[in-house]
């Protein structure tokens, strides 16, 4: 789903090489997992006119283009909230991550399609620093959560996380320029070199070769860490999925990926680093 991020990933210069890792006060508990939808409370400010529906995340919101369901609108909430505290024990993995997300006002917009008017009116006007994915109507299947090819919301809503979070907070760690990080440090032996461009091939011995030329090499970086973690969660291991998406990731199991690609492996599963381990199912209840 690059051509969400390549659009966003940088939309307000503010957003890019940002690295304070300030965090904000109080942002230890869930508050609330009751995700109400409500009528768009900033339907009067640019670049949110043409949205309907509003939920409230913990302070992260999720806005929805007339048309969206409900139950979207709510499966889309209890995503992020799962991605944020996946063990739903009612505390953020890493309240430092969600105080930078709480800090840039980070949200999740779902459009009725391509080019809509929410989308044009969004685009146009946003100013922001919290938006690195858009979702549509047609891309969200509650039924399938993470689903390749039917469902893209643990998608996009992890390269939000991870961009307006990750990136920021643990820039040695996470950050998405050539030489900045263990996260490039990782992708460079999974692409079989550091191709700052795209190379007129891949390497043989390479297992992420993405050829999405609208996507740059921090948005390459992005769209790694997802395909990590989705095959830590075990989301692609099924044949069908296997295929389909091999021209870009080879390892879609959690064995094939400990096994070949022990750099990233042991990066998203770093307890100091607490990243999800989980799959979504779209039910987030905190005990």
């Amino acid at each position: 789903m690059t051509r969400s991020l390549n659009l966003i990933l940088c939309i307000s210069f503010t957003a890019c090489g940002n690295n304070d890792t300030t965090e904000v006060n109080g942002v230890s508990d869930v508050e609330s997992a009751n995700f109400e939808v409500v009528a768009n409370p900033l339907a009067d400010s640019p670049g949110f006119r043409e949205f309907a529906h509003y939920v409230n995340m913990n302070g992260l919101g999720v806005y929805g283009e007339q048309g969206i369901s409900e139950e979207k609108m709510r499966y889309v909430a209890a995503v992020f909230a799962e991605l944020l505290d996946n063990n739903e024990d009612g505390q953020w993995d890493d309240p430092k991550v969600f105080g930078k997300l709480l800090d840039q006002e980070a949200m999740m917009p779902i459009f009725a399609s391509e080019g809509s008017k929410a989308e044009q009116e969004f685009f146009h006007n946003y100013d922001g620093a919290g938006v690195s994915a858009v979702l549509y109507d047609g891309e969200v299947d509650p039924s399938q959560p993470g689903h390749w090819g039917a469902d893209a919301t643990v998608e996009e809503t992890l390269h939000t996380i991870n961009h307006v979070g990750h990136v920021s907070v643990y820039p040695d760690i996470f950050g998405i320029e050539p030489d900045s990080s263990l996260l490039t440090e990782a992708m460079d032996v999974a692409r079989g070199g550091q191709w700052k461009s795209f190379p007129d091939e891949y390497p043989e011995e390479a297992w992420y070769h993405y050829n999405d030329r609208t996507c740059d090499y921090e948005c390459m970086a992005i769209e790694y860490i997802y395909w990590a973690l989705v095959s830590n969660m075990e989301i692609l291991n099924d044949p069908q999925t296997c295929s389909g998406i091999a021209n870009e990731w080879e390892l879609c199991s959690k064995e094939l990926l400990k096994e070949g690609d022990v750099l990233v492996y042991s990066l998203i599963t770093d307890p100091n680093q607490p990243l999800p381990q989980l799959a979504p199912d779209g039910i987030y209840e905190p005990f």
